[in-house]
């Protein structure tokens, strides 16, 4: 089937011209102005030999440009890679190869980067820089000065090859993942299907996750509903707090490492948060008493939801009337929980013969549903055994309870066998996140002769926190009666966990330390 994107993603710019649509630092624009400078990067892209089916990758911190480069893509039909920031450039040299980019867009903070990652290509890359201080490499505003205002007019076909993202790599290489204009519509539609709030023009939603990441699929509807968006390029307790004030946001993303470090600001209660009507959180768990702590503080505004790279959220959800922190305990055990199903999704839990569990038994998460990527780049053997059957397999690991909430226990990689039992790395997490001394764990597998693997947690600890050994870890854990072959064997304290972007640990560097 054909269809013209370009008329599709400029329905704001026609309903809302003289909104505000973003607002970057010291940068303001409108509706009008930001589909223009869309369309002038599409036509200079275009202009540059760049056009449908190429890939075109992009290195940027939060910035305006961001969203002009979602919108460009749409018009020309060129291919949108997302790089993480975070990172090595032999991870994103890796990336650019596999894909085949042709360009990257990066930002000035990126310029050594850049010249460091060239040197790794097995080809000439073309770069276009942003901010000013291009020297030697395109100049992204000149290239759009020189470019023409008027709206491309394209038809694609729906299956035609949209935008390639890759996974976190967070236990090996990263895939990337597909999405099909046909998905892409199917995602925004699932999206406006699920929400629980009524998106309008009014609202104001704050980014400061990654708009290359989750981020940039939340904005999404409110982008198409006329919304104010403020950016910001980094994570600053401070900033974010008087930017909610100030700018009256109603809406944000926070990655659970952020809530707990918000949660540390002790004149938090100082600012006007009442215009907030939702927090929504995903991409890791978060402690169940700092959850509760939350949203003593902030309200019952608070939003999870499940997601994967392959089959963007929300898959399962939890709404703010399900966040009950002084109900029954079964109302207060679903705060551990990724909510319930989510419409348009199909969500079943089997075991290793693809043979759907009962109720409370733990297995692996499948999914189907027309939103879904249906292939990784590259990667046809692992495509088909990821979807065999006509089910996305998640590698996550869970259980559905009688109440249809489901639980994530870990990822089937992030399993350890010690002694020849099966351990749940997240349920061992879950159990120290409980203690108030702790801020965050991690706990993986290690190699060991008498046991296979030793339980081994790496252990973040609150500020002033000192006074406390590895041993006390270890008794806590026998006191919250937690199964004697799960208690770890060995604890490590760490001033910091390594994340990626979206605040996903990163376990294949836990193992190698």
């Amino acid at each position: 089937m054909q269809f013209n994107p370009s008329a599709f993603i400029r329905i704001p710019a026609e309903n809302y011209p003289d909104n505000i649509c973003i607002q970057d630092k010291n940068y303001v624009s409108t509706y009008r102005q930001t589909n223009e400078r869309a369309n002038r990067l599409a036509w200079g892209l275009m202009g540059r030999g760049i056009g449908k089916g190429d890939k075109i990758a992009v290195l940027l911190y939060n910035c305006h440009q961001i969203i002009e480069c979602f919108l460009a893509m749409w018009k020309s039909s060129i291919i949108m890679v997302p790089l993480n920031t975070r990172n090595s450039t032999k991870e994103n040299a890796y990336i650019l190869n596999d894909c085949g980019a042709k360009v990257l867009l990066f930002g000035p903070q990126f310029i050594d980067y850049v010249e460091q990652l060239r040197q790794e290509m097995p080809y000439p890359l073309e770069c276009i820089c942003l901010g000013g201080h291009a020297g030697k490499f395109v100049d992204y505003e000149e290239m759009l000065a020189r470019a023409k205002p008027d709206e491309p007019d394209f038809d694609v076909d729906e299956e035609d090859i949209h935008a390639i993202s890759y996974t976190s790599g967070t236990t090996g290489l990263p895939r990337g993942v597909i999405q099909t204009y046909r998905s892409r519509k199917e995602i925004i539609a699932k999206m406006f299907m699920n929400s629980h709030m009524l998106i309008n023009e009014h609202e104001v939603i704050l980014h400061v996750c990654p708009l290359t990441h989750a981020a940039g699929y939340l904005a999404t509807p409110f982008y198409l509903k006329g919304a104010r968006h403020i950016i910001l390029d980094k994570f600053d307790r401070e900033v974010l707090l008087e930017t909610i004030e100030r700018e009256r946001v109603t809406c944000t993303l926070l990655v659970p490492t952020m809530i707990v470090i918000l949660l540390e600001n002790q004149n938090v209660s100082k600012y006007d948060l009442t215009s907030l009507k939702c927090i929504f959180y995903g991409t890791s768990h978060i402690a169940v008493p700092k959850l509760k702590e939350a949203i003593s503080i902030f309200g019952n505004i608070f939003r999870q939801n499940y997601g994967l790279t392959e089959a963007v959220q929300p898959l399962t959800y939890l709404t703010p009337a399900e966040h009950i922190i002084n109900g029954t305990e079964e109302e207060e055990k679903h705060l551990s929980s990724a909510g319930r199903r989510a419409l348009g999704v199909e969500v079943k839990i089997v075991d290793d013969n693809d043979v759907e569990v009962p109720t409370d038994q733990i297995g692996e998460i499948v999914l189907r549903g027309p939103h879904i990527s249906q292939a990784y780049l590259n990667l046809p053997e692992i495509t088909a055994e990821t979807n065999k059957g006509g089910w996305f397999h998640t590698g996550d690991v869970g259980y559905k309870d009688k109440n249809a909430y489901f639980y994530l226990i870990d990822r089937k990689k992030d399993m350890a066998i010690s002694g020849g039992f099966n351990v749940y790395c997240k349920e061992v997490e879950m159990v120290l996140n409980r203690h108030p001394l702790i801020r965050e764990s991690a706990v993986v597998g290690v190699p060991d002769d008498k046991w296979g693997e030793a339980i081994k947690a790496f252990i973040v600890l609150e500020k002033n926190s000192n006074n406390i050994s590895a041993q006390d870890i270890i008794d806590f854990c026998a006191r919250e009666k937690l199964t004697k072959y799960k208690i770890p064997k060995i604890v490590q304290f760490v001033d910091d966990l390594p994340k990626n972007e979206n605040g996903k640990i990163l376990k294949k560097l836990l193992k190698q330390m």
